[in-house]
């Protein structure tokens, strides 16, 4: 739900706004636990060792598009703070064109580094071969990272940190559940980790997506996805 962080208590404002950051990335780290924790149940030490070294990867590229991702929080909440709502729009669309491009060419990119990265990664030689699977699996997987994160800086912008984290909650869920899915029923190791880490991201994006139709907080235009240098 969008709400005005200009008006009210200044400290309650704070607090009310960042428990719900705070547990969003408590949630994402998440994640990474449960993928270890259930690989270490069904799956060889290689295995375990593949999945925590690919983590590592993937926690360090994560952490780059939320730092990126921040700018268009910033971005958006100044506009909408200022009643702006023309500005906004041009914000947001203007963020989606940016981190679209950006995300198909880091995922380009870094399909085809594979290999450079495990080696740089000093991967153990039993573990190398689970370490690329599931690299391969995550990169391709990196629009919905993208993605996801694009969507909740535009509710953060609005004043809403609640609804990104209910996004990761569901997210977490359903890892879970794909998780014994694929490492547990269908023995894919690492590639299974990596598999239901990308599907529960690409849920969290439809669900997120369904919450901004329906709610129509920011309505974006033809003309808010052409490149703005406007402050």
């Amino acid at each position: 739900m969008e709400r005005n962080l200009t008006e009210g208590s200044v400290f309650g404002n704070i607090v009310r706004f960042s428990l719900p950051y705070l547990l969003s990335y408590f949630l994402q780290t998440l994640y990474g636990m449960a993928d270890l924790f259930i690989i270490g149940q069904f799956g060889a030490v290689a295995d375990t060792t593949a999945v925590s070294v690919g983590l590592q990867v993937m926690h360090m590229l994560t952490v780059m598009i939320v730092g990126l991702a921040m700018g268009a929080t910033v971005s958006i909440a100044q506009a909408v703070g200022a009643g702006d709502r023309r500005r906004a729009s041009a914000c947001v669309g203007n963020t989606a064109v940016l981190f679209l491009a950006l995300s198909a060419v880091l995922t380009a990119a870094l399909l085809l580094a594979v290999r450079p990265i495990v080696a740089v990664m000093s991967t153990p030689e039993a573990a190398v071969e689970g370490t690329a699977a599931y690299l391969r699996i995550c990169f391709a997987g990196i629009p919905f990272i993208t993605a996801y994160n694009i969507i909740s800086s535009v509710f953060r912008g609005l004043g809403d940190s609640k609804s990104p984290m209910y996004f990761i909650a569901v997210a977490c869920a359903v890892n879970i559940a794909l998780d014994y899915l694929f490492m547990g029923a269908l023995s894919l190791g690492p590639a299974g980790a990596a598999l239901g880490t990308t599907l529960s991201q690409a849920v969290s994006v439809a669900v997120s997506l369904t919450v901004i139709v329906k709610r129509r907080s920011i309505r974006v235009g033809q003309e808010d996805l052409r490149p703005s240098g406007a402050s």
